[in-house]
């Protein structure tokens, strides 16, 4: 096809202004996507993983029930971070409201239409003369391809309120996504710290059915020799009877809770492994003062909360807008083939417009944006309030859990004192069966008691660090120094 010089002339300008516009715009973009907000990491642990959040959503867990593994707390906390879907939900999450971002910003990129058209056109005519009938046809067949192109200059900021309103709410989904891998650590610990008091029941009820058939074979010596009824023998059966059935159910619990922790690292299948933790006793170098302010500055939850009501407001100015019009250029390029189409068009334009303005539905959309952002900034209000009072509760569970510590400590020496009093009276031969369960019914209580304590103490403190949003400085001192043989 052979083109004039106007048609080379008016594809140039219209490949200049597509190419120009494009760079410009992309430009623009790629700019406000690089200023993103710099939020304080949720812990170093966090701020280590959100940085490589990337890939580490290919990742899958490389444990097998073939391979035996030993976790810390620390281990655990790095699988579930890794291997844990629902933070990769949450990244995912991340990436479908940055994309938005670059959609609003899209209004200013270059609309390309381009059609072709081909159709088939004439016309028959059949008529009497003085020689009889005659018929005559004409027909032609035609091609018209057509391409235009438009452009947004400038729209009185409907665009950039759009767009700055998506760039809150992907700040939102990333502080979303800092909270989600807060509850997470949390869960992690909490889970982690179960498996740890369900692994010290287990030993307390093996100790008790240790316990009790050595005071069976007691009775049983007794009773041959005659010191002692065959109520003590019956007696010792039954309790030890009833701790081997405490022992299968503390077992169960254990088994429930490592599948459980398993479950949240991300790779519940695995089982082969065993923690190399127990519970423990530290006091926590935090003020209730210093720790509601740092959870008011930094918590994620909070900061997503302000970020919606900003995007809320972002909203409020870009409905507002929508009573301007959009300033824009246009052009476009047609060629017609074929006898009649022989025909080629081009255009360069510019225009000032509205599109399809409704004044009455731009007032109630505006007035709905105003209520989604008066509701937006009660609920930050609320998330405050609600942040406040969840680390103050959790600051003072945490000194009550600790002093309950110290209480049932005390509770336990007392308790083991008890039972190595009946103790040495029943293999003497002055106590009797009842004296000796009710003894070792204490002390068993008094351990569960303490280790239920300290697991109370140590969940109160993982609360507390995922209501504030950072793990708790410790002190050099310990709530209590305790050996294995103090329990």
């Amino acid at each position: 096809m052979n083109l004039s010089k106007k048609h080379l002339i008016s594809l140039a300008m219209l490949s200049c202004f597509v190419l120009t516009s494009t760079n410009a715009v992309q430009a623009f973009s790629w700019g406000k996507l690089k200023n993103k907000n710099n939020t304080q990491a949720v812990s170093v642990t966090k701020t280590k993983e959100t940085k490589n959040k990337k890939k580490t959503t290919e990742e899958k867990p490389p444990y097998t029930n073939e391979t035996h593994s030993v976790f810390t707390l620390n281990d655990c906390i790095e699988n579930a971070i890794k291997y844990n879907p629902a933070i990769q939900a949450s990244i995912f999450n991340e990436d479908v409201y940055k994309s938005r971002i670059g959609q609003a910003w899209a209004n200013y990129f270059p609309a390309i239409s381009a059609s072709f058209d081909v159709s088939r056109s004439g016309n028959k005519y059949i008529g009497g003369g003085p020689y009889g009938r005659s018929m005559s046809q004409y027909s032609t067949m035609g091609y018209v391809p057509n391409v235009s192109a438009k452009m947004l200059l400038f729209d009185f900021g409907k665009t950039k309120a759009t767009a700055d309103m998506a760039k809150r709410l992907y700040e939102a989904a990333t502080e979303n996504t800092k909270e989600d891998i807060n509850v997470i650590i949390y869960n992690i610990k909490a889970t982690y710290y179960n498996v740890l008091f369900a692994q010290a029941q287990v030993q307390v009820y093996e100790d008790t059915v240790a316990d009790f058939q050595l005071q069976l074979e007691q009775a049983w010596g007794f009773y041959k020799y005659g010191t002692k009824p065959k109520i003590d023998v019956v007696t010792a059966e039954y309790n030890l009877g009833k701790a081997k059935l405490n022992l299968v159910k503390a077992k169960n619990v254990l088994g429930v809770a490592q599948v459980m922790l398993s479950k949240i690292m991300g790779m519940p299948e695995y089982t082969n492994y065993e923690l190399s933790d127990q519970l423990t006793l530290n006091l926590f170098d935090i003020t209730e003062e210093d720790a509601i302010k740092t959870a008011l500055e930094i918590r994620p939850e909070l900061i997503a909360a302000k970020k919606s009501a900003d995007a809320a407001k972002m909203n409020l100015r870009a409905t507002r807008r929508e009573f301007t019009p959009n300033l824009g250029i246009f052009g476009s390029y047609g060629n017609g083939i074929g006898n009649e189409y022989n025909l080629q068009t081009g255009q360069v334009g510019v225009g000032l417009n509205y599109s399809a303005l409704n004044i009455w539905r731009i007032k109630k959309q505006v007035d709905e944006a105003k209520a989604t952002f008066k509701k937006a900034n009660a609920q930050y209000e609320d998330a405050k309030h609600n942040v406040y009072f969840n680390v103050k509760k959790n600051y003072m569970d945490l000194e009550t859990d600790r002093e309950a510590i110290v209480i049932a400590k005390l509770a336990l020496d007392q308790a083991k004192e008890q039972y190595r009093q009946v103790t040495g009276r029943y293999k003497a031969g002055v106590g009797d069966a009842i004296e000796l369960k009710d003894g070792e019914n204490t002390y068993l209580n008094a351990r569960l008691d303490f280790y239920n304590a300290m697991l109370n103490y140590n969940t109160t403190a993982a609360s507390l660090e995922r209501e504030i949003g950072l793990p708790l400085k410790l002190k050099d001192k310990k709530v209590l120094d305790i050996s294995k043989d103090d329990l």
